[in-house]
C-alpha cells in the first residue's frame, strides 16, 4: 500500500511539473497523422453523423447513408472511437464506417456521390411533387417542394442513391425520381432561383411595380397554390413586386425573395404612394431596422408548434439554423446561411449583456456551434430544439447558456 501511495505521489509531481513548465502530458496515440499520398478511404455502414471535430458532442453537420465513401485525411481517438477527418472540419465516427484503405476504393469527392458529376446541361419537367435538395442526394436538407408541372434548366448532373440529380441552382438538386429530362420544343426561360417556378408555358417576366392586396390572402412561396403558406396578407397593404409569373389562371406577384401573391387578392398600383405592407418579406432598404425585426419575430411566432426535422427549412418542419434561415429570408430577404457556422457570420457578434431582440443566439464554440435560436427580449427565444420536439418558445437558463450572440439588423 505505502508503495502504490508513493508511486502515485511521484506520478503526480511529474504530472505538475510537466504542467508548470508549460508543456501538457499527451497520449501518444491520441492523434495520428495520415499522409495525403496515400488511398485512404472509409466506407459508411450505418447512418451516420458527420460532426464538425472529432467527439460526439461536436455539432452535426449532416448524416452519411449506407454504402458512402470518404477519403480520409487524419484520425483521432476520442470517446473510445476512431474518428475520421473527410474535410477540412468534418469528421465521422468509427462506429458507423468500416476503414478500407488498401482496397480499391469507390469514385467519391466526399460529398456522399459516389460518381463523378457531368456538367452536361438541359431542362427537366417534374412528374410528381417531389423535394428539391441542398446537395446530390437523399441525405441533404429540404430546401423546398417543386410541384409538378414546373420546368427547370439544369448544369450539371450526378448519380447517387439510385437515381440522376439534377442540379438547378448554385447549391440545389432534384432527383430523376420526380423528375425528367423535358423534350418539348419550347426553350425554357426560367432563371431558377429558389422563387421562379416556371409553369409549361414559361411565362416568367421581370416586371416590377406595387400591388396592393383586395382582401384578406395567403402569400405563398411559390407561383401557385400547391405551394405553401408563409402567412396572412391583409386588405389594404401595398407591396413592391420584382417578377410576374402565370399560373393557376392567376398572375402571380414575387414580392420578396421566395414569396409570391396572386392576383386573385392583389391588383397592381403606383410606386408613388408608400408601402403600408412595408415588404415584411422582401428585404425592402428602406424599411427601419426596428420593423425588419418585428417581421423576424412575427414570422418566427407564426412556426410555434411546427416540428422539428433534422436539416428542415419550412414551411412545415424545421430544425435550429433551419428556423433562423427561413426566418430572416422570408421576412427580411436576408439569406444568413443554412446552417450554423454560416450563420455566426450573418452580422456583428454581441455581449449576451446586451442583447437585443432579433439576435441570434448561439451554443458551442465559434466556428463549431451546434444550436441557434431567435432571441426575442425577457431572456426568452424561439428555438427548434431537437427531435421530438417542436418549435417553441424557450428561456433563458444558466444551465442552458448561449455562447454568443450576433446581430443581424
Amino acid at each position: 500500500m505505502k508503495k502504490h501511495h508513493m508511486r502515485q505521489g511521484l506520478t503526480t509531481m511529474m504530472s505538475t511539473a510537466a504542467l508548470l513548465a508549460g508543456g501538457a502530458i499527451v497520449m501518444q496515440h491520441s492523434t495520428q497523422e495520415v499522409h495525403a499520398a496515400t488511398n485512404n478511404w472509409v466506407e459508411v455502414q450505418y447512418t451516420s453523423c458527420l460532426r464538425q471535430g472529432p467527439g460526439t458532442q461536436y455539432g452535426v453537420s449532416r448524416y452519411l447513408q449506407p454504402g458512402e465513401t470518404y477519403k480520409y485525411f487524419e484520425t483521432r481517438q476520442a470517446g473510445g472511437y476512431t474518428w475520421y477527418r473527410v474535410s477540412t472540419t468534418d469528421w465521422v465516427a468509427s462506429a458507423g464506417v468500416v476503414d478500407r484503405t488498401g482496397t480499391s476504393s469507390a469514385s467519391t469527392d466526399n460529398n456522399g456521390s459516389q460518381s463523378s458529376s457531368t456538367s452536361s446541361q438541359g431542362v427537366v419537367q417534374i412528374n410528381y411533387a417531389s423535394n428539391l435538395r441542398l446537395g446530390a442526394g437523399l441525405n441533404y436538407g429540404v430546401s423546398r417542394g417543386l410541384a409538378a408541372g414546373d420546368t427547370y434548366k439544369y448544369y450539371e448532373t450526378r448519380q447517387a442513391d439510385g437515381y440522376t440529380w439534377y442540379r438547378v441552382s448554385p447549391s440545389e438538386w432534384v432527383a430523376s425520381a420526380g423528375a425528367s429530362v423535358y423534350t418539348g420544343g419550347a426553350t425554357n426561360n426560367n432563371s431558377n432561383n429558389s422563387n421562379n417556378n416556371s409553369v409549361p408555358d414559361n411565362s416568367l417576366n421581370t416586371s416590377q411595380g406595387v400591388v396592393t392586396i383586395s382582401s384578406t390572402g395567403n402569400l405563398r412561396q411559390g407561383a401557385g397554390t400547391s405551394y405553401g403558406i408563409s402567412r396572412t396578407l391583409n386588405a389594404g397593404e401595398t407591396y413592391q413586386y420584382y417578377e410576374t409569373c402565370q399560373a393557376e389562371g392567376y398572375t402571380w406577384y414575387r414580392v420578396s425573395p421566395s414569396e409570391w401573391v396572386a392576383s386573385a387578392i392583389a391588383s397592381v398600383g403606383t410606386s408613388g404612394g408608400s408601402s403600408t405592407g412595408g415588404n415584411s418579406g422582401s428585404g425592402s432598404a428602406s424599411l427601419p431596422n426596428s420593423a425588419k425585426v418585428s417581421a423576424v419575430i412575427n414570422l418566427a411566432q407564426q412556426q410555434l408548434g411546427k416540428p422539428y426535422v433534422w436539416g428542415g427549412k419550412g414551411p412545415d418542419v424545421f430544425d435550429c439554423s433551419g428556423l433562423m434561415y427561413y426566418v430572416y429570408l422570408n421576412a427580411t430577404g436576408i439569406n444568413i446561411g443554412g446552417w450554423t457556422v454560416p450563420q455566426e457570420s450573418s452580422g456583428t457578434q454581441v455581449s449576451l449583456n446586451a442583447l437585443q431582440p432579433g439576435d441570434i443566439l448561439f451554443w458551442g464554440p465559434q466556428g463549431a456551434t451546434y444550436h441557434d435560436a431567435l432571441y426575442i427580449g425577457n431572456n426568452q427565444y424561439i428555438a427548434a430544439p431537437e427531435p421530438g420536439d417542436v418549435v417553441k418558445i424557450q428561456t433563458m437558463s444558466q444551465g442552458f447558456m448561449p455562447s454568443f450572440a450576433v446581430r443581424v439588423l
